[in-house]
């Protein structure tokens, strides 16, 4: 899965591309071509599937929509989407800016898989945080985020006041993220769950870095 979100990202459009999903979207919607072209090679061109799309003229986020449509866990395709981004220089910041404007993924979603991405890739939680305040997203769901990624209560903490949250507001982002589950993990969970065929997006154990 990373492949089809690396190539939505950055524009993929000189593959060679073995999955004719343009053959089902005069007749299905762009979710079902999508989950069609990719069980017909077995879930192993998801990247020629991006790079028809993005030939074909979707955007990103179309794509990246689309994946979450045919069913895989939104906080998987941003943890994926988001990882494949900070690898090719893409900014926490747009990424940011860019998931909360994909259909289908709510701000806690968003926080939640750049989080673990940006963890992943020992980019830090506080810029994390601060990149979601800079897109609008309310304290306490960033909080609650960053809470569901799975992170400690004492990296949240610390990330959290190097992005200049008050201690009240953590307390109510710790709360809200108990009642809003996302699927992203919790400080008990250590794997994710997707419908899709594709492997498994739990990014590696790594230490934090806030």
């Amino acid at each position: 899965m990373r492949k089809i979100l690396l190539g939505a990202i950055i524009g993929l459009s000189s593959m060679t591309a073995s999955a004719a999903i343009t053959d089902y979207l005069s007749t299905m919607s762009l979710a079902d071509a999508y989950l069609q072209a990719s069980a017909d090679c077995g879930g192993a061109c998801d990247a020629d599937i991006a790079a028809e799309l993005a030939a074909a003229g979707y955007s990103a986020s179309d794509i990246i929509a689309a994946v979450i449509a045919s069913g895989v866990s939104p906080v998987a395709v941003i943890e994926a989407a988001s990882a494949a981004a900070i690898e090719a220089g893409v900014s926490v910041n747009d990424i940011m800016a860019a998931v909360v404007q994909i259909p289908g993924v709510s701000a806690n979603d968003a926080v939640a898989g750049v989080t673990q991405a940006a963890v992943a890739n020992n980019v830090s939680v506080a810029a994390v945080m601060q990149a979601a305040t800079s897109a609008n997203i309310p304290a306490e769901v960033v909080v609650a985020g960053v809470v569901s990624s799975g992170q400690s209560a004492a990296v949240v903490a610390s990330a959290a006041s190097a992005a200049g949250f008050a201690p009240s507001v953590v307390a109510a982002g710790t709360a809200l993220a108990s009642t809003t589950a996302t699927g992203a993990g919790t400080t008990t969970t250590t794997t994710t769950t997707t419908t899709n065929t594709n492997s498994n997006n739990t990014p590696p154990a790594t230490s934090p870095t806030v």
